[in-house]
Protein backbone atom coordinates (compact mmCIF):
# COMPACT_ATOMS: atom_id res chain seq x y z
CA UNK A 1 0.00 0.00 0.00
CA UNK A 2 3.18 2.38 0.82
CA UNK A 3 4.37 1.60 -2.29
CA UNK A 4 1.59 2.15 -4.11
CA UNK A 5 1.13 5.91 -2.81
CA UNK A 6 4.54 6.56 -3.50
CA UNK A 7 4.41 5.69 -7.09
CA UNK A 8 1.06 8.01 -6.71
CA UNK A 9 2.95 10.90 -5.39
CA UNK A 10 5.93 10.20 -8.06
CA UNK A 11 3.01 10.60 -10.78
CA UNK A 12 1.25 13.49 -8.99
CA UNK A 13 4.65 15.93 -8.55
CA UNK A 14 5.52 14.58 -12.37
CA UNK A 15 2.34 16.53 -13.19
CA UNK A 16 2.04 19.21 -11.26
CA UNK A 17 5.70 19.85 -12.52
CA UNK A 18 4.32 19.34 -16.19
CA UNK A 19 1.58 21.91 -15.78
CA UNK A 20 4.29 24.66 -14.01
CA UNK A 21 6.48 24.15 -16.89
CA UNK A 22 3.62 24.70 -19.64
CA UNK A 23 2.57 27.54 -17.48
CA UNK A 24 5.96 29.01 -17.27
CA UNK A 25 6.83 28.19 -21.03
CA UNK A 26 4.09 30.57 -22.40
CA UNK A 27 4.42 33.19 -20.21
CA UNK A 28 8.63 33.82 -21.06
CA UNK A 29 7.83 33.19 -24.88
CA UNK A 30 5.42 36.00 -24.61
CA UNK A 31 7.30 38.03 -22.73
CA UNK A 32 10.59 37.78 -25.48
CA UNK A 33 8.19 38.45 -28.58
CA UNK A 34 9.47 41.55 -29.19
CA UNK A 35 13.07 40.70 -28.95
CA UNK A 36 15.94 39.95 -31.21
CA UNK A 37 19.79 39.56 -31.21
CA UNK A 38 21.18 41.73 -28.86
CA UNK A 39 24.72 41.93 -26.79
CA UNK A 40 26.96 39.33 -27.40
CA UNK A 41 24.49 37.37 -29.69
CA UNK A 42 25.76 39.86 -32.30
CA UNK A 43 29.57 38.36 -32.54
CA UNK A 44 28.01 35.13 -33.42
CA UNK A 45 25.89 37.01 -36.13
CA UNK A 46 28.96 38.72 -37.27
CA UNK A 47 30.93 35.59 -37.14
CA UNK A 48 33.36 37.91 -35.42
CA UNK A 49 36.98 36.83 -33.62
CA UNK A 50 38.61 38.81 -30.94
CA UNK A 51 42.14 38.12 -31.87
CA UNK A 52 44.04 40.53 -29.19
CA UNK A 53 41.61 43.16 -29.64
CA UNK A 54 41.33 43.14 -33.19
CA UNK A 55 37.75 42.22 -34.25
CA UNK A 56 37.16 40.74 -37.54
CA UNK A 57 35.12 37.96 -39.49
CA UNK A 58 36.37 34.53 -38.76
CA UNK A 59 35.75 31.31 -40.60
CA UNK A 60 35.95 27.58 -40.55
CA UNK A 61 37.04 25.58 -37.41
CA UNK A 62 38.91 27.92 -35.80
CA UNK A 63 35.89 30.44 -35.81
CA UNK A 64 33.86 27.81 -33.42
CA UNK A 65 37.32 27.11 -31.20
CA UNK A 66 38.29 30.73 -31.11
CA UNK A 67 37.36 31.81 -27.31
CA UNK A 68 34.74 34.58 -26.98
CA UNK A 69 35.67 36.41 -23.93
CA UNK A 70 38.25 34.27 -22.63
CA UNK A 71 35.33 31.48 -22.94
CA UNK A 72 35.50 28.02 -24.49
CA UNK A 73 31.64 28.13 -26.23
CA UNK A 74 31.97 25.98 -29.03
CA UNK A 75 28.50 24.07 -28.21
CA UNK A 76 27.06 27.51 -28.29
CA UNK A 77 27.98 29.04 -31.77
CA UNK A 78 27.43 25.29 -33.43
CA UNK A 79 23.99 26.09 -31.69
CA UNK A 80 23.76 29.32 -33.30
CA UNK A 81 25.23 28.39 -36.51
CA UNK A 82 22.48 25.46 -36.99
CA UNK A 83 20.06 28.08 -35.86
CA UNK A 84 21.14 30.73 -38.35
CA UNK A 85 21.36 28.02 -41.59
CA UNK A 86 17.98 26.49 -40.57
CA UNK A 87 15.64 29.79 -39.01
CA UNK A 88 17.67 32.44 -40.32
CA UNK A 89 16.94 35.22 -37.49
CA UNK A 90 13.77 34.09 -36.25
CA UNK A 91 14.33 35.19 -32.82
CA UNK A 92 11.52 32.76 -31.35
CA UNK A 93 13.48 29.46 -32.00
CA UNK A 94 16.25 30.78 -30.26
CA UNK A 95 14.25 31.60 -27.27
CA UNK A 96 12.52 28.70 -27.36
CA UNK A 97 15.91 26.73 -27.00
CA UNK A 98 16.54 29.19 -24.31
CA UNK A 99 13.44 28.20 -22.57
CA UNK A 100 13.61 24.57 -23.09
CA UNK A 101 17.11 24.74 -21.56
CA UNK A 102 15.48 26.62 -18.38
CA UNK A 103 12.65 23.57 -18.17
CA UNK A 104 15.33 21.15 -18.79
CA UNK A 105 17.31 22.36 -15.67
CA UNK A 106 14.02 22.27 -13.57
CA UNK A 107 13.22 18.75 -14.33
CA UNK A 108 16.99 17.59 -13.48
CA UNK A 109 16.92 19.69 -10.49
CA UNK A 110 13.35 18.07 -9.52
CA UNK A 111 14.67 14.59 -10.15
CA UNK A 112 18.17 14.93 -7.94
CA UNK A 113 16.14 16.94 -5.22
CA UNK A 114 13.71 13.97 -5.04
CA UNK A 115 15.88 11.58 -4.31
CA UNK A 116 17.35 13.33 -1.19
CA UNK A 117 14.59 14.50 -0.25
CA UNK A 118 11.17 13.34 -1.14
CA UNK A 119 8.72 14.25 -4.18
CA UNK A 120 6.94 17.04 -2.45
CA UNK A 121 9.69 18.79 -0.94
CA UNK A 122 11.43 18.64 -4.18
CA UNK A 123 8.80 19.96 -6.59
CA UNK A 124 8.09 23.10 -4.31
CA UNK A 125 11.82 24.63 -5.23
CA UNK A 126 11.46 23.19 -8.42
CA UNK A 127 8.54 25.26 -9.77
CA UNK A 128 10.59 28.37 -8.15
CA UNK A 129 12.77 27.68 -10.32
CA UNK A 130 10.78 28.20 -14.08
CA UNK A 131 9.85 31.61 -12.24
CA UNK A 132 13.30 33.10 -10.94
CA UNK A 133 12.81 36.09 -12.33
CA UNK A 134 16.01 37.58 -10.70
CA UNK A 135 17.31 35.43 -13.07
CA UNK A 136 15.83 37.28 -16.01
CA UNK A 137 19.17 37.06 -18.33
CA UNK A 138 18.93 33.65 -18.10
CA UNK A 139 15.15 33.34 -18.64
CA UNK A 140 14.80 36.06 -20.98
CA UNK A 141 18.26 36.56 -23.05
CA UNK A 142 18.94 33.30 -25.58
CA UNK A 143 22.84 33.97 -25.50
CA UNK A 144 23.05 32.62 -22.15
CA UNK A 145 21.85 29.02 -23.05
CA UNK A 146 25.56 28.13 -22.32
CA UNK A 147 25.25 28.65 -18.87
CA UNK A 148 21.79 26.95 -18.94
CA UNK A 149 22.58 24.31 -21.30
CA UNK A 150 26.46 23.60 -18.87
CA UNK A 151 24.20 23.76 -16.15
CA UNK A 152 21.76 20.78 -17.99
CA UNK A 153 24.60 18.90 -18.77
CA UNK A 154 26.39 18.77 -15.56
CA UNK A 155 23.19 18.08 -13.52
CA UNK A 156 22.98 15.13 -15.62
CA UNK A 157 26.29 14.23 -14.94
CA UNK A 158 25.89 14.45 -11.44
CA UNK A 159 22.68 11.95 -12.37
CA UNK A 160 24.78 9.57 -14.21
CA UNK A 161 27.55 9.20 -11.93
CA UNK A 162 25.00 7.88 -9.16
CA UNK A 163 24.52 4.79 -11.70
CA UNK A 164 27.63 3.08 -10.29
CA UNK A 165 28.30 1.42 -13.49
CA UNK A 166 30.46 2.00 -16.62
CA UNK A 167 27.38 3.27 -18.66
CA UNK A 168 27.06 5.55 -16.41
CA UNK A 169 30.46 6.68 -15.88
CA UNK A 170 31.01 7.28 -19.72
CA UNK A 171 28.13 9.25 -19.77
CA UNK A 172 29.19 11.35 -16.72
CA UNK A 173 32.35 12.09 -18.47
CA UNK A 174 30.43 12.90 -22.34
CA UNK A 175 28.04 14.91 -20.39
CA UNK A 176 31.19 16.86 -18.61
CA UNK A 177 32.95 17.40 -21.86
CA UNK A 178 29.84 18.82 -23.50
CA UNK A 179 29.50 20.77 -20.23
CA UNK A 180 33.04 22.05 -20.56
CA UNK A 181 32.67 22.86 -23.95
CA UNK A 182 29.40 25.18 -23.60
CA UNK A 183 31.14 27.28 -20.89
CA UNK A 184 33.39 27.22 -18.19
CA UNK A 185 30.57 26.26 -15.65
CA UNK A 186 31.41 22.92 -16.47
CA UNK A 187 34.90 23.01 -14.95
CA UNK A 188 32.82 23.32 -11.78
CA UNK A 189 31.10 19.84 -12.15
CA UNK A 190 33.98 18.29 -13.23
CA UNK A 191 35.53 19.65 -9.84
CA UNK A 192 32.44 18.01 -7.87
CA UNK A 193 32.81 14.79 -9.90
CA UNK A 194 36.77 14.80 -9.60
CA UNK A 195 35.87 15.05 -5.60
CA UNK A 196 33.06 12.14 -5.92
CA UNK A 197 35.58 9.99 -7.72
CA UNK A 198 38.87 10.18 -5.43
CA UNK A 199 36.80 9.43 -2.15
CA UNK A 200 36.43 5.99 -3.20
CA UNK A 201 38.45 2.81 -3.36
CA UNK A 202 38.08 2.35 -6.74
CA UNK A 203 39.43 5.89 -7.55
CA UNK A 204 42.59 4.85 -9.87
CA UNK A 205 40.13 2.86 -12.68
CA UNK A 206 37.84 5.80 -12.63
CA UNK A 207 39.73 9.03 -12.73
CA UNK A 208 39.16 9.01 -16.55
CA UNK A 209 35.95 9.99 -15.89
CA UNK A 210 36.78 13.56 -14.74
CA UNK A 211 40.13 13.43 -16.29
CA UNK A 212 39.00 13.13 -19.85
CA UNK A 213 37.29 16.57 -20.06
CA UNK A 214 39.36 18.24 -18.48
CA UNK A 215 42.80 17.49 -20.29
CA UNK A 216 40.46 18.56 -23.74
CA UNK A 217 40.10 21.57 -21.70
CA UNK A 218 43.51 22.07 -21.32
CA UNK A 219 44.52 21.19 -24.59
CA UNK A 220 42.08 24.09 -25.97
CA UNK A 221 43.41 26.43 -23.63
CA UNK A 222 47.05 26.60 -24.26
CA UNK A 223 45.78 26.35 -27.82
CA UNK A 224 43.35 29.34 -27.20
CA UNK A 225 46.02 31.55 -25.78
CA UNK A 226 47.17 32.82 -29.17
CA UNK A 227 43.91 34.95 -29.04
CA UNK A 228 45.13 37.03 -26.29
CA UNK A 229 42.02 37.00 -24.50
CA UNK A 230 41.41 35.54 -20.31
CA UNK A 231 38.30 35.08 -18.34
CA UNK A 232 40.39 34.76 -15.47
CA UNK A 233 42.68 37.17 -13.21
CA UNK A 234 45.53 35.54 -10.46
CA UNK A 235 44.98 38.70 -8.48
CA UNK A 236 41.47 38.73 -8.10
CA UNK A 237 42.11 35.27 -5.66
CA UNK A 238 41.88 38.13 -2.95
CA UNK A 239 38.22 38.62 -4.04
CA UNK A 240 37.00 35.01 -3.89
CA UNK A 241 36.01 35.37 0.16
CA UNK A 242 33.98 38.13 -0.48
CA UNK A 243 32.54 36.89 -3.96
CA UNK A 244 31.20 34.11 -2.44
CA UNK A 245 29.80 35.79 0.68
CA UNK A 246 27.78 38.09 -2.05
CA UNK A 247 26.98 35.54 -4.71
CA UNK A 248 25.17 33.70 -1.40
CA UNK A 249 23.81 36.69 0.05
CA UNK A 250 22.28 37.70 -3.73
CA UNK A 251 21.09 33.91 -4.11
CA UNK A 252 19.26 33.63 -0.91
CA UNK A 253 17.61 36.91 -1.41
CA UNK A 254 16.18 36.08 -4.91
CA UNK A 255 14.97 32.66 -3.51
CA UNK A 256 13.10 34.91 -1.07
CA UNK A 257 12.14 37.33 -3.33
CA UNK A 258 13.37 40.27 -0.87
CA UNK A 259 15.88 41.97 -3.25
CA UNK A 260 14.69 44.99 -4.97
CA UNK A 261 12.94 45.68 -7.83
CA UNK A 262 11.79 49.10 -9.75
CA UNK A 263 13.24 51.47 -11.96
CA UNK A 264 15.51 53.25 -9.75
CA UNK A 265 17.29 49.46 -9.44
CA UNK A 266 19.68 48.26 -12.34
CA UNK A 267 18.47 45.58 -14.49
CA UNK A 268 21.73 43.58 -14.45
CA UNK A 269 22.12 43.21 -10.90
CA UNK A 270 19.99 41.59 -8.28
CA UNK A 271 21.82 44.00 -5.28
CA UNK A 272 23.15 42.34 -2.44
CA UNK A 273 21.31 43.68 0.39
CA UNK A 274 21.39 43.07 4.61
CA UNK A 275 18.06 40.75 4.31
CA UNK A 276 19.89 38.71 1.51
CA UNK A 277 23.20 38.85 3.59
CA UNK A 278 21.13 37.70 6.92
CA UNK A 279 19.83 34.94 5.24
CA UNK A 280 23.12 33.36 3.66
CA UNK A 281 24.00 34.27 7.39
CA UNK A 282 21.54 31.44 8.49
CA UNK A 283 22.56 29.37 5.16
CA UNK A 284 25.75 28.98 6.57
CA UNK A 285 25.33 27.87 10.18
CA UNK A 286 22.63 25.68 9.20
CA UNK A 287 25.19 23.84 6.90
CA UNK A 288 27.92 24.26 9.45
CA UNK A 289 25.50 22.59 12.13
CA UNK A 290 24.95 19.95 9.49
CA UNK A 291 28.40 19.52 8.96
CA UNK A 292 28.89 19.23 12.55
CA UNK A 293 26.44 15.86 12.76
CA UNK A 294 28.95 13.86 11.07
CA UNK A 295 27.98 11.24 8.18
CA UNK A 296 27.71 13.75 5.67
CA UNK A 297 26.25 12.82 2.40
CA UNK A 298 28.47 12.06 -0.54
CA UNK A 299 26.22 14.36 -2.36
CA UNK A 300 26.22 17.11 -0.07
CA UNK A 301 30.20 17.23 -0.95
CA UNK A 302 29.62 17.27 -4.74
CA UNK A 303 26.95 20.19 -4.38
CA UNK A 304 29.25 22.40 -2.22
CA UNK A 305 32.36 21.59 -4.54
CA UNK A 306 30.68 22.71 -7.74
CA UNK A 307 28.72 25.93 -6.08
CA UNK A 308 31.83 27.28 -4.52
CA UNK A 309 33.96 26.53 -7.52
CA UNK A 310 31.56 28.13 -9.54
CA UNK A 311 31.97 31.61 -7.22
CA UNK A 312 35.53 31.39 -7.27
CA UNK A 313 35.92 31.41 -10.95
CA UNK A 314 33.09 34.72 -10.77
CA UNK A 315 35.70 36.10 -8.72
CA UNK A 316 38.58 35.42 -10.47
CA UNK A 317 37.45 36.85 -13.38
CA UNK A 318 36.42 39.92 -11.43
CA UNK A 319 32.83 39.56 -12.39
CA UNK A 320 29.97 41.11 -9.67
CA UNK A 321 28.58 38.51 -8.32
CA UNK A 322 25.13 39.94 -8.01
CA UNK A 323 24.99 39.59 -11.64
CA UNK A 324 21.55 38.38 -12.84
CA UNK A 325 23.18 35.66 -15.38
CA UNK A 326 25.10 34.22 -11.79
CA UNK A 327 21.37 33.83 -10.24
CA UNK A 328 20.27 30.82 -11.59
CA UNK A 329 22.79 28.96 -11.64
CA UNK A 330 23.61 29.77 -7.88
CA UNK A 331 20.46 29.40 -7.13
CA UNK A 332 19.42 25.63 -8.33
CA UNK A 333 23.44 24.76 -6.90
CA UNK A 334 22.11 26.34 -3.11
CA UNK A 335 18.90 24.41 -3.57
CA UNK A 336 21.05 20.91 -4.32
CA UNK A 337 23.25 21.52 -1.61
CA UNK A 338 20.12 22.27 0.70
CA UNK A 339 18.37 19.46 -0.39
CA UNK A 340 21.57 17.02 -0.19
CA UNK A 341 22.12 18.40 4.02
CA UNK A 342 19.06 16.78 4.21
CA UNK A 343 19.19 13.72 2.67
CA UNK A 344 16.79 11.06 3.86
CA UNK A 345 14.89 13.23 5.98
CA UNK A 346 10.75 13.31 4.85
CA UNK A 347 9.64 16.95 5.52
CA UNK A 348 6.42 16.86 7.52
CA UNK A 349 3.37 18.53 6.06
CA UNK A 350 3.08 21.63 7.99
CA UNK A 351 7.23 22.51 6.96
CA UNK A 352 6.15 21.70 3.47
CA UNK A 353 3.50 24.24 3.15
CA UNK A 354 5.45 26.79 4.72
CA UNK A 355 7.94 25.59 2.74
CA UNK A 356 4.87 26.76 -0.64
CA UNK A 357 4.11 29.42 1.12
CA UNK A 358 7.54 31.08 0.81
CA UNK A 359 7.95 30.05 -2.50
CA UNK A 360 4.35 31.86 -3.20
CA UNK A 361 5.30 34.68 -1.54
CA UNK A 362 8.68 34.92 -3.83
CA UNK A 363 7.20 34.72 -6.69
CA UNK A 364 5.68 38.66 -7.26
CA UNK A 365 8.90 39.82 -6.80
CA UNK A 366 10.78 37.74 -8.52
CA UNK A 367 8.40 38.34 -11.89
CA UNK A 368 8.71 41.89 -11.05
CA UNK A 369 12.25 42.32 -10.96
CA UNK A 370 11.57 39.63 -14.48
CA UNK A 371 9.61 42.46 -16.27
CA UNK A 372 12.71 45.21 -14.74
CA UNK A 373 15.18 43.36 -16.69
CA UNK A 374 12.51 42.91 -19.81
CA UNK A 375 11.88 46.75 -20.11
CA UNK A 376 15.17 47.74 -20.84
CA UNK A 377 16.13 44.46 -23.23
CA UNK A 378 12.77 45.30 -25.84
CA UNK A 379 14.50 48.91 -25.86
CA UNK A 380 17.63 47.88 -26.84
CA UNK A 381 15.87 45.35 -29.38
CA UNK A 382 13.53 47.86 -30.68
CA UNK A 383 16.69 50.25 -31.18
CA UNK A 384 18.48 47.45 -32.91
CA UNK A 385 15.81 46.95 -35.53
CA UNK A 386 15.60 50.66 -35.98
CA UNK A 387 18.75 51.46 -36.64
CA UNK A 388 19.57 48.16 -38.89
CA UNK A 389 16.23 49.49 -41.13
CA UNK A 390 17.92 52.34 -41.95
CA UNK A 391 20.81 51.09 -43.00
CA UNK A 392 19.32 48.24 -45.40
CA UNK A 393 17.54 51.29 -46.80
CA UNK A 394 21.11 53.27 -47.57
CA UNK A 395 22.40 50.29 -48.55
CA UNK A 396 23.94 51.57 -51.89
CA UNK A 397 25.16 54.59 -50.30
CA UNK A 398 25.97 53.95 -46.96
CA UNK A 399 29.81 53.98 -45.78
CA UNK A 400 30.53 50.10 -45.11
CA UNK A 401 32.09 51.90 -41.84
CA UNK A 402 29.55 53.52 -40.69
CA UNK A 403 28.88 52.84 -36.65
CA UNK A 404 25.50 53.88 -35.57
CA UNK A 405 26.83 53.25 -31.80
CA UNK A 406 29.78 55.68 -32.46
CA UNK A 407 26.85 58.77 -34.28
CA UNK A 408 26.54 61.55 -30.84
CA UNK A 409 23.10 62.48 -32.59
CA UNK A 410 22.03 58.62 -32.00
CA UNK A 411 23.75 58.65 -28.81
CA UNK A 412 21.49 61.69 -27.85
CA UNK A 413 18.40 60.30 -28.61
CA UNK A 414 19.04 56.84 -26.68
CA UNK A 415 19.77 54.73 -29.66
CA UNK A 416 23.03 53.48 -28.97
CA UNK A 417 22.71 49.34 -28.49
CA UNK A 418 25.66 47.25 -26.36
CA UNK A 419 27.49 45.81 -28.97
CA UNK A 420 26.79 47.60 -32.53
CA UNK A 421 27.70 46.58 -36.13
CA UNK A 422 29.15 48.78 -38.79
CA UNK A 423 26.72 48.89 -42.15
CA UNK A 424 29.43 47.01 -43.83
CA UNK A 425 29.47 43.74 -41.43
CA UNK A 426 25.44 44.14 -40.26
CA UNK A 427 24.80 43.62 -44.31
CA UNK A 428 27.63 41.18 -44.74
CA UNK A 429 25.38 39.00 -41.79
CA UNK A 430 22.08 40.00 -43.35
CA UNK A 431 22.44 38.85 -46.70
CA UNK A 432 24.02 35.20 -45.11
CA UNK A 433 21.58 34.74 -41.97
CA UNK A 434 18.64 37.25 -42.48
CA UNK A 435 18.44 40.46 -41.48
CA UNK A 436 17.12 41.74 -37.94
CA UNK A 437 15.61 45.11 -39.25
CA UNK A 438 12.03 46.07 -38.44
CA UNK A 439 10.32 46.67 -42.32
CA UNK A 440 9.51 50.39 -43.13
CA UNK A 441 5.88 49.98 -42.75
CA UNK A 442 6.48 49.16 -38.75
CA UNK A 443 8.89 52.16 -38.76
CA UNK A 444 5.83 54.48 -39.77
CA UNK A 445 4.25 52.42 -36.79
CA UNK A 446 6.73 53.23 -34.11
CA UNK A 447 6.61 56.37 -31.82
CA UNK A 448 7.80 59.41 -32.65
CA UNK A 449 11.03 58.55 -30.38
CA UNK A 450 12.32 55.60 -32.23
CA UNK A 451 11.36 57.28 -35.94
CA UNK A 452 13.55 60.30 -34.47
CA UNK A 453 16.32 57.18 -33.80
CA UNK A 454 15.74 56.30 -37.77
CA UNK A 455 15.71 59.69 -39.20
CA UNK A 456 19.41 60.17 -36.87
CA UNK A 457 20.53 56.82 -38.48
CA UNK A 458 19.73 57.44 -41.88
CA UNK A 459 20.98 60.86 -41.38
CA UNK A 460 23.82 59.58 -40.41
CA UNK A 461 24.44 56.88 -43.13
CA UNK A 462 24.10 59.04 -46.21
CA UNK A 463 26.44 61.49 -44.24
CA UNK A 464 24.10 64.06 -45.40
CA UNK A 465 25.30 67.98 -44.27
CA UNK A 466 24.91 71.65 -45.93
CA UNK A 467 27.27 71.83 -48.66
CA UNK A 468 28.03 75.52 -49.83
CA UNK A 469 27.34 76.50 -53.09
CA UNK A 470 27.31 79.68 -55.39
CA UNK A 471 23.47 80.91 -55.66
CA UNK A 472 21.26 79.84 -58.77
CA UNK A 473 21.63 82.06 -62.22
CA UNK A 474 18.03 83.95 -60.79
CA UNK A 475 17.43 83.00 -57.10
CA UNK A 476 14.13 85.07 -57.66
CA UNK A 477 12.98 82.44 -59.39
CA UNK A 478 12.82 80.02 -56.05
CA UNK A 479 9.78 79.54 -53.75
CA UNK A 480 10.40 81.76 -49.97
CA UNK A 481 10.09 80.79 -46.89
CA UNK A 482 9.08 83.76 -44.43
CA UNK A 483 7.53 82.72 -41.33
CA UNK A 484 10.29 81.29 -39.46
CA UNK A 485 11.53 82.67 -36.37
CA UNK A 486 14.20 82.12 -33.55
CA UNK A 487 11.82 79.69 -31.58
CA UNK A 488 9.59 78.60 -34.11
CA UNK A 489 10.76 77.19 -37.32
CA UNK A 490 9.29 76.49 -40.09
CA UNK A 491 8.27 73.08 -41.66
CA UNK A 492 8.27 71.65 -45.49
CA UNK A 493 9.14 68.95 -47.48
CA UNK A 494 11.13 68.78 -50.06
CA UNK A 495 11.13 67.65 -53.57
CA UNK A 496 13.16 63.92 -54.41
CA UNK A 497 16.76 64.77 -54.77
CA UNK A 498 17.07 67.57 -51.59
CA UNK A 499 16.85 71.51 -52.19
CA UNK A 500 19.68 74.73 -52.72
CA UNK A 501 19.04 76.82 -49.58
CA UNK A 502 19.76 80.95 -49.48
CA UNK A 503 19.60 82.65 -46.19
CA UNK A 504 17.28 85.64 -46.42
CA UNK A 505 18.28 87.02 -42.61
CA UNK A 506 21.65 88.74 -41.00
CA UNK A 507 21.58 85.98 -38.64
CA UNK A 508 22.78 82.55 -38.70
CA UNK A 509 19.74 80.16 -39.63
CA UNK A 510 19.57 76.90 -37.80
CA UNK A 511 17.99 73.69 -39.58
CA UNK A 512 17.09 70.37 -39.26
CA UNK A 513 16.49 67.67 -41.64
CA UNK A 514 13.92 64.40 -40.99
CA UNK A 515 11.45 61.67 -42.51
CA UNK A 516 9.93 59.35 -40.33
CA UNK A 517 9.80 61.46 -37.55
CA UNK A 518 7.04 64.01 -38.58
CA UNK A 519 6.42 65.90 -35.48
CA UNK A 520 10.07 65.93 -33.69
CA UNK A 521 12.73 67.83 -33.99
CA UNK A 522 14.56 66.99 -37.24
CA UNK A 523 18.44 66.13 -37.17
CA UNK A 524 20.59 69.05 -36.58
CA UNK A 525 22.00 69.86 -40.12
CA UNK A 526 23.97 73.00 -39.10
CA UNK A 527 23.17 76.56 -39.98
CA UNK A 528 23.47 79.13 -43.09
CA UNK A 529 25.40 82.01 -42.52
CA UNK A 530 23.67 85.79 -43.68
CA UNK A 531 22.98 85.85 -47.04
CA UNK A 532 25.10 82.79 -47.51
CA UNK A 533 23.96 79.63 -50.02
CA UNK A 534 24.23 75.88 -49.44
CA UNK A 535 22.69 72.68 -51.14
CA UNK A 536 21.38 69.37 -49.67
CA UNK A 537 21.52 66.67 -51.48
CA UNK A 538 19.64 63.53 -51.03
CA UNK A 539 20.26 60.24 -52.77
CA UNK A 540 16.74 58.64 -53.84
CA UNK A 541 15.75 55.36 -52.73
CA UNK A 542 13.19 52.77 -52.37
CA UNK A 543 11.10 54.13 -49.73
CA UNK A 544 7.95 56.57 -50.51
CA UNK A 545 8.51 58.66 -47.70
CA UNK A 546 9.10 62.70 -48.37
CA UNK A 547 12.14 63.91 -47.15
CA UNK A 548 11.11 67.66 -44.93
CA UNK A 549 13.41 70.26 -43.16
CA UNK A 550 12.83 72.76 -40.92
CA UNK A 551 14.70 76.33 -40.35
CA UNK A 552 14.12 79.35 -37.89
CA UNK A 553 14.10 82.38 -40.25
CA UNK A 554 13.39 83.30 -43.87
CA UNK A 555 15.16 81.13 -46.68
CA UNK A 556 14.71 80.84 -50.32
CA UNK A 557 14.48 77.14 -51.21
CA UNK A 558 15.97 75.98 -55.24
CA UNK A 559 15.98 72.96 -56.84
CA UNK A 560 19.25 71.33 -56.15
CA UNK A 561 22.19 71.90 -58.18
CA UNK A 562 23.29 68.38 -58.53
CA UNK A 563 20.29 65.95 -58.06
CA UNK A 564 19.66 63.08 -56.25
Amino acid sequence: MARIRAIDERRLTWVLLAVAMCISATWLMIAGKDLTLSGDEIFYYACFVDDHGSVAPGSGLEYFLAPHNGHLVVLGKLIYRFLFLTVGTDYTVFRAVEVAGVLTCSGLFFVLARRRVGPWAALIPSVLLLFLGYAGESLLWPFNLHTILALAFGLGALLTLERNDRRGDLATSVLLALSVATVELGLAFVVGVALSVLRRADRRRRVWIFAVPLALFAIWWLWAQRFGQTSFELANVRLIPIGIANSLAAVTGSIFGVNPTGADVSTNLTTVTPWGAALAALAVVGLAFRLSKGKVPEGLWISLAVILTYWAMIAMAGRPPDSARYIFVGTVMVLLTAAASLWGVRPTRTLLIAAACIVALAIPPNIAKFYDSRSSTVTDAENTKTEYAMLELARSEVDPGYLPGDDPEIDALGGHVFIPLSAGDYLRAADEFGSLAFSLDRIRDLDLGLRSIADSTLVGALDLELDRSEPPADPSTCPVSRDGRPGRSVFFFLSPGGALFGSLTRRPLHMTVGRFGIGGPGVPLGHLDPDEWAELSIPTDAAPDRWWVTVDGPVSVCPPVSGG
